[in-house]
């Protein structure tokens, strides 16, 4: 009887360290919730960088931009937070005494429109990418090999590439590809890629590639 009993606890003890343990998000959905409320915060209601930098990874390629600069370019006069400056630099400057009203939807900030492509998958019944009028959320292997992460690993010295082809490899099943199109007032404008890591029970930000990047 007493044995029985330890094992009963021994039970409830190991089920509950089991919750504990991070468990995969491999659901689009779950990234597809986040990443809207991170692009609400960002575009719509202009949270600060303090504020939008909880959605940022700690294993992200911001500071790879700064290590790839030519070794004969200009010194900054005082360090640069990227994750702060990209944030910042999504919006242009309006013009003196011109106030842009502010948006009241991610919709009015931005847009996605399915390639062809994945409109003929759609359309033939294979699964595609999960997409709403702003923006898509993608498995590496649904989007064309290399367009987004590199078909093999880098062979030169190219952090950029070596930093995508890490997230490859150390995020797999953990790592999703969202793209979307600026074109709010006041933004600049780009095609944007995201991509979004799993750490721990959360999904975070961990690259950004724009053509403005």
């Amino acid at each position: 009887m007493r044995n029985a009993r330890r094992l009963k606890y021994l039970a409830w003890a190991l089920a509950f360290c089991f919750l504990l343990r991070p468990m995969p998000l491999y659901a689009q959905a779950d990234v597809q919730k986040t990443v809207q409320e991170f692009l609400q915060a960002w575009y719509v209601d202009r949270k600060s960088p303090e504020e939008l930098k909880s959605y940022v990874a700690k294993d992200n390629g911001f500071t790879l931009a700064q290590k790839a600069r030519p070794a004969n370019a200009p010194a900054l006069a005082a360090p640069v937070d990227p994750a702060s400056q990209l944030f910042k630099g999504a919006f242009a400057k309006a013009p003196a005494g011109l106030e842009l009203t502010r948006p009241k939807s991610l919709g009015e900030m931005i847009e996605y429109a399915p390639p062809k492509k994945q409109a003929a998958m759609a359309s033939s019944g294979q699964q595609g990418c999960l997409t709403s009028n702003e923006f898509a959320v993608c498995k590496p292997e649904q989007l064309p090999k290399g367009a987004v992460l590199p078909a093999s690993k880098p062979s030169g010295n190219d952090p950029v590439a070596s930093y995508l082809w890490h997230l490859s490899q150390a995020y797999k099943n953990k790592l999703y590809i969202v793209l979307y199109s600026t074109k709010g007032a006041g933004l600049l404008r780009e095609t944007a890629i995201q991509y979004w890591i799993q750490e721990g029970n959360s999904w975070k930000l961990a690259a950004f590639e724009g053509t403005n990047w």
